[in-house]
């Protein structure tokens, strides 16, 4: 475990933010050095996020993916930040890694972090490109590595993409 907080400058954003390696961000702005306040934010699952005043524009960011794009190496260019021991507001570098979309969520369901928050009544689903029945959308969806809201959407929208069906 890294226990000396190490600070680097966030990328694109002229030497005014900075964050460190403890999931800390500080500014520069307005010539004096201060520590932000991080909010909550999201649905379900929340994330500290940090506001960034950057060319007259406010961005709300994820304080966790800050962390992951200053210090922690992405060879396989995978597109998300997951937090190794569920939590998340411990946004230090020891508990954060790279993942793809399918690994976060398989993690998410080995770990219980799904758990109470399913809903109370699954309906299966039956995929029309292999013809295979599975007990809910999610379940399809962890397995062909896929995002749900994406299938979910077109099942909604009665899209003409759609690939699964309610059984």
């Amino acid at each position: 475990m890294n226990t000396q907080e190490q600070w680097k400058p966030i990328a694109e954003c002229n030497g005014e933010y900075y964050v460190s390696s403890w999931g800390r961000v500080k500014s520069f702005k307005f010539g004096k050095e201060r520590i932000l306040k991080e909010r909550m934010q999201g649905l379900g699952l929340k994330y500290p996020v940090i506001s960034l005043s950057i060319k007259s524009n406010i961005y709300q960011v994820k304080i966790h993916k800050l962390v992951a794009l200053a210090f922690i190496p992405n060879p396989d260019n995978k597109p998300q930040v997951n937090h190794k021991d569920g939590n998340k507001t411990n946004n230090h570098i020891d508990n954060l890694e790279w993942v793809t979309h399918k690994e976060n969520h398989k993690h998410a369901w080995d770990t219980g972090l799904f758990e109470g928050k399913r809903l109370a009544i699954s309906k299966p689903v039956t995929d029309i490109v292999s013809g295979k029945k599975y007990n809910s959308l999610t379940i399809a969806c962890l397995e062909i590595g896929e995002n749900y809201f994406k299938h979910a959407s077109r099942i909604y929208n009665k899209s003409k993409r759609q690939r699964f069906f309610y059984l």
